[in-house]
């Protein structure tokens, strides 16, 4: 297993390696960015990707990446986490989709309510206080889903 990441605030790279962990804590987890992503890819069955939801769907260098290595995607196994501030969308079923149109299994996924990364919506911002207990809530989600996942029963949040 691997976990892949885009992470631009550390949000969605905290909710990638805390649930990736949870199941096998000698995993790694890699930013979407490495150099060497596509000969990690390669090499493992399962992943675990994670990104933060932009206009209610997954980021264009997130797409962009899937559909530039469409042949990677054949015959693998994915698990979609999906962090946001506010309102994902469909930001996990958007990338399943997309990720089964070129051959892979999706095995679940699941939406991430986060801190809030926007810097111009005041209806977004929390006390420090506040962040903490949104990130307190979602490591219990990681961990209750971590549970459910590891007797090999992948967890689907969402529906695809």
């Amino acid at each position: 297993m691997i976990g892949v990441y885009l992470s631009g605030t550390g949000n969605t790279k905290h909710c990638v390696e805390k649930l990736v962990h949870l199941m096998d804590d000698t995993a790694l987890c890699v930013p979407l960015e490495d150099a060497q992503i596509r000969s990690l890819l390669e090499k493992e069955g399962t992943i675990v990707l994670g990104y933060p939801t932009q206009f209610s769907n997954a980021p264009f260098m997130v797409r962009d990446f899937i559909n530039k290595n469409d042949s990677l995607w054949k015959g693998k196994k994915l698990f979609i986490i999906n962090t946001m501030g506010l309102f994902s969308g469909d930001g996990t079923g958007c990338t399943a989709r997309l990720l089964k149109k070129h051959g892979a299994e999706i095995l679940g996924g699941m939406q991430i309510k986060m801190p809030d990364s926007v810097c111009d919506s005041k209806l977004l911002k929390k006390s420090v206080e506040e962040n903490i207990q949104i990130v307190k809530s979602a490591d219990g989600r990681m961990k209750e889903a971590a549970r459910q996942i590891s007797p090999g029963r992948f967890v689907r949040y969402c529906s695809y």
